[in-house]
């Protein structure tokens, strides 16, 4: 199993878990032509693409991945956003539930963010069980039997304040950002309280382009779970097999 990133920020967000003969997209924030570049112009192997929430970094190209045949499942509110009302190539998706795409097995869950919002466990025989949550400003689960974990690690209180103070960052930005989107402390909270011993790597995703710090945030991740951390930005590719080594 390999993880392809497009993109994990403001920009557009877009990640493909490449199985054997099959693929499976997460949010569809990247235009197509990017999907298909990445996959060698085999559309025919994407089985499906996810979205977490209907905010335009997230799901801008539903509707043009849709019109390739793309089958996308997403909540009702994001086709709504879209307006997207045809039958074809969707799944309206509800949290606290599972769907199977190919040969992934999908459970969404509610996050806290400012739009409806769901995070995504997700299982496959070649990778085993991967969190992914994004756009929330904390998780209130504990998930057993992991061995993946992209997480949301949008910035730093302390980083945050400093641009506030010289003027970078208007301070009506900080409510938005401290209700909607996770804070590197409350990232390492989550770890510590999940069992990470079968865990393979950490994936940090989301980073604010101005209010985070790469380096600090992989090094204290570390720190905190002695596991290989790396951050999600266009063009990196992971080994997620379920035992790489």
């Amino acid at each position: 199993m390999k993880l392809k990133v497009l993109g994990s920020d403001s920009l557009g967000n877009g990640y493909l878990l490449q199985a054997q003969g099959e693929t499976l997209l997460i949010e569809a924030g990247k235009p197509l032509k990017e999907v298909k570049r990445a996959v060698g112009f085999n559309i025919a192997s994407i089985v499906g693409c996810v979205v977490s929430h209907r905010h335009n970094d997230h799901a801008k190209y539903v509707k043009e991945y849709m019109a390739a045949g793309i089958y996308t499942l997403a909540l009702a509110d994001v086709f709504e956003a879209k307006g997207i009302d045809t039958l074809a190539f969707r799944k309206k998706i509800e949290p606290m539930k599972g769907y199977a795409v190919g040969g992934f097995q999908i459970f969404a869950f509610p996050v806290c963010h400012d739009a409806p919002c769901v995070g995504f466990l997700i299982d496959h025989k070649e990778m085993g069980r991967l969190l992914f949550v994004t756009d929330t400003m904390m998780l209130e689960y504990k998930v057993p039997g992991l061995k993946h974990v992209l997480l949301e690690a949008n910035y730093a209180e302390d980083i945050l304040d400093a641009n506030i103070e010289n003027g970078s960052v208007p301070p009506s930005m900080k409510p938005r950002l401290t209700q909607s989107h996770m804070e590197i402390e409350t990232t390492k909270e989550i770890l510590r309280a999940n069992d990470l011993t079968d865990v393979n790597e950490i994936v940090l995703i989301h980073l604010s382009n101005g209010n985070s710090d790469e380096r600090r945030f992989i090094r204290e991740v570390q720190e905190t779970t002695g596991k290989p951390v790396y951050v999600a930005a266009a063009g990196v590719e992971l080994d997620l097999s379920e035992n790489p080594y």
